[in-house]
C-alpha cells in the first residue's frame, strides 16, 4: 500500500460499494450522510457540487457492453471530499483543515 493510499485509508469516515441497482449518484449521498450522521434529505442537493447524470455516467458500462472498471473522480460535497473509483467503491473523507 502506498503512503497516499495508507494516508487516505485513515482519514476515510465512510466507504460503500455501489450496488448495481442503485446509481452511483445515490450511493455518494447515502455514503455522506453516513459519514455526517446526517439524514440524507436533510443534505445539500448532489448537483450543486457535481453533475449526477454525469456521474452515474461516469462508469456505465460502454456501448459494447465492456465495463469501465478503471479510473478515479474525486470532488467535495457537502463538506467532504469524495472518491470513486470505477471498481464500486465511494469513499468519503474529511478534507485536511
Amino acid at each position: 500500500m502506498s503512503e497516499k493510499q495508507s494516508e487516505l485509508r485513515r482519514e476515510t469516515n465512510s466507504t460503500d460499494d455501489v450496488s448495481d441497482d442503485e446509481p452511483l449518484s445515490q450511493t455518494v449521498v447515502t455514503a455522506v450522510a453516513t459519514a455526517s450522521g446526517t439524514d440524507p434529505t436533510a443534505i445539500d442537493p448532489l448537483a450543486e457540487s457535481i453533475d449526477p447524470d454525469a456521474l452515474d455516467a461516469l462508469f456505465d458500462d460502454r456501448h459494447d457492453g465492456t465495463t469501465r472498471d478503471a479510473g478515479t473522480v474525486r470532488f467535495s460535497f457537502f463538506g467532504y471530499d469524495v472518491v470513486a473509483t470505477g471498481d464500486g467503491c465511494v469513499s468519503v473523507v474529511e478534507p485536511n483543515q
